[in-house]
């Protein structure tokens, strides 16, 4: 708004050394530059690091601070999800149950929750009748009464559906006896000390505006109630508890230890599923970049490989809200703003992540020395491919190659080790197939390794020529 000239503010970092409050002040500049370009009345925005919040301001002409609320859309869909997830982790629900189980009266019975929270259960993106994001919703009811109509058979292919997610909101609803939004404060927004978000706007929240787009004017959008919709996009937060959502999201978060237990609302194991991608987003026929996890979008951003972070964006009349977490750093970018229109993405502050400080070195975790454990450790060849098996500060077994493949193990009940972190050798088996001493022999999800290529007392599967290794234009005499 032209009229009305910009502000902004910030809150102190733990790290008050002048050289990072002047790297700091880039997000303070990026910020309110947003503001002015995108016409937002109030935009305010977090940034975090391993687990801490760094940097928080915000900047517009409308009164906002840092723990204002707004209205963050579809971002209640990560936290439903969570919700669903810790049904499933505690046993009293499968991924791949029909809905209908759970739901008897579902508009797509036959669809599972892993379609519902993947956005794969053919359902429409919206219910029938009026706009219900600025006209409102009504109950479940008269949702179910209304008819939603599937498009395609559950699993054909993507399709982003608010009505899915009533559906698993009705699912949280009669799977504990009370609303879903009373679901997620005891069992998500509490224990992640999420204080300042909830179902309904603080008397403070931000007022959400339509600003016209040739004119030097606004519009108060309407506030509407969304009934059993409520689920797929009615929850108010602030930047700084949607940090640490996205912290917690990636590992970075309250609570976590090395064993990667988590804090009690879900364990590692369990985001790792979540944010691990199922359904590729092919809306337009261009390169990937885009995918869905269980409640959570993963995006690729960047030349080559890239960079990829998880979270989830929302936009409801009034406001847009986002949140990004990169899995490999930690770091998480959150922002809030207060138009229909929107301020675009997160990527005018992500790309100043660089600028942050490094993380403080949190504790080491180290192990009682367990000799079998350190014998296993040193090279490895997959035939003649060497590999590094080597023992972590959290006492975990990762065996990489340069360049290559890289798998994280983790003790199993019985002792043994299986793949918790990586891709290859995810939930495979890591196996000493002939101990010796030191060991002579791994099984990993049945590929061989052995200290030296092709070590010929191992039984290597399929056999060796018995001629053995030999140079260069001799292994052709075969007889």
């Amino acid at each position: 708004m032209t009229a009305r000239p910009p502000v902004s503010s910030s809150v102190p970092v733990p790290d008050s050394s002048d050289a990072a409050r002047s790297d700091l002040t880039r997000f303070d500049d990026a910020l309110r530059r947003r503001a002015q370009e995108a016409r937002v009345p109030a935009l305010s925005a977090a940034v975090g690091r391993a687990g801490e919040l760094v940097w928080a301001g915000t900047a517009g002409w409308a009164p906002a601070g840092p723990a204002t609320v707004f209205r963050v859309g579809s971002i209640s869909k990560p936290m439903t999800a969570v919700a669903v997830l810790r049904l499933a982790a505690a046993g009293r629900l499968g991924l791949n149950d029909p809905v209908g189980r759970h739901v008897p009266d579902a508009p797509v019975p036959d669809a599972t929750v892993a379609h519902l929270l993947t956005h794969t259960s053919g359902l429409p993106a919206e219910p029938p009748g009026p706009w219900w994001e600025r006209h409102g919703a009504g109950t479940w009811d008269e949702l179910v009464a209304s008819g939603p109509e599937p498009q395609r058979e559950p699993g054909e292919r993507f399709h982003y559906s608010n009505v899915g997610y009533a559906v698993l909101g009705r699912l949280l609803e009669l799977a504990h006896g009370r609303p879903w939004d009373a679901v997620l404060r005891d069992e998500v927004w509490a224990p992640l000390g999420m204080d300042r978000t909830g179902r309904t706007p603080a008397p403070d929240a931000a007022v959400g505006y339509a600003v016209h787009p040739h004119a030097d004017a606004v519009l108060v959008e309407p506030v509407a109630a969304y009934g059993a919709m409520g689920p797929a996009g009615e929850v108010w937060s602030t930047p700084a508890d949607l940090v640490r959502f996205g912290s917690w999201l990636v590992g970075a978060g309250r609570g976590e230890g090395a064993e990667g237990a988590g804090d009690g609302v879900l364990s590692r194991e369990w985001r790792r599923r979540m944010t691990t991608p199922r359904a590729v987003v092919d809306d337009d026929g261009r390169p990937f970049t885009a995918a869905w996890g269980l409640g959570v979008s993963v995006h690729h951003t960047g030349a080559g490989a890239g960079r990829r972070t998880v979270g989830h964006g929302g936009s409801v009349p009034g406001f847009t809200a986002t949140v990004r977490a990169d899995p490999a750093t930690g770091d998480v970018v959150a922002v809030c703003g207060s138009s229909t229109a929107g301020f675009g993405d997160a990527s005018f502050l992500e790309e100043l992540l660089g600028v942050l400080p490094a993380p403080a070195a949190g504790p080491q975790v180290e192990p009682v020395d367990d000799p079998a454990v350190l014998a296993l450790t040193g090279t490895w060849y997959w035939g003649p491919m060497a590999y590094t098996l080597a023992r972590r500060g959290d006492g975990r077994l990762e065996l990489s190659a340069d360049g290559g493949r890289s798998t994280v193990f983790g003790r199993t009940q019985d002792g043994g080790w299986t793949g918790v972190e990586g891709g290859y050798w995810l939930g495979e088996r890591l196996r000493v197939v002939a101990p010796g001493t030191p060991a002579e022999a791994l099984d990993v999800g049945t590929f061989h390794l052995t200290r030296a290529p092709y070590a010929p007392a191992t039984a290597v599967p399929g056999g060796l020529d018995p001629r053995g290794w030999q140079a260069p234009g001799r292994e052709t005499g075969r007889g």
